[in-house]
C-alpha cells in the first residue's frame, strides 16, 4: 500500500481488518451478539408468546459459545 492509501485506511473507523481483532475482542463480540438476540426475544414474548422463546434460547446458546470463539481466535493467532 502506498502512503496515501494507508493514511485513508487509518482514518476510516469502519474499516476493521479481521486480523486486528484480538481473542478477547472476539469473545466480547460473540457474547454481546448473543445478549442482544436474547433481549430481543424477551421483548417479543408479550407480542408473539412462546415463539419468541426460541430467540431467548438462541441468545443463550450464542452467549455460551463465546468461550469457543475465544479459543478459536486464540488458536488462529498461533502459540
Amino acid at each position: 500500500m502506498d502512503e496515501e492509501t494507508e493514511a485513508v485506511a487509518d482514518d476510516d473507523p469502519t474499516g476493521i481488518d479481521p486480523g486486528d481483532i484480538e481473542p478477547a475482542g472476539a469473545l466480547i463480540a460473540v457474547a454481546f451478539t448473543g445478549a442482544i438476540i436474547g433481549l430481543v426475544g424477551a421483548g417479543l414474548v408479550p407480542l408473539v408468546g412462546d415463539a419468541a422463546l426460541v430467540f431467548v434460547v438462541l441468545g443463550v446458546i450464542v452467549v455460551l459459545a463465546s468461550p469457543v470463539a475465544y479459543l478459536r481466535f486464540r488458536g488462529l493467532d498461533g502459540p
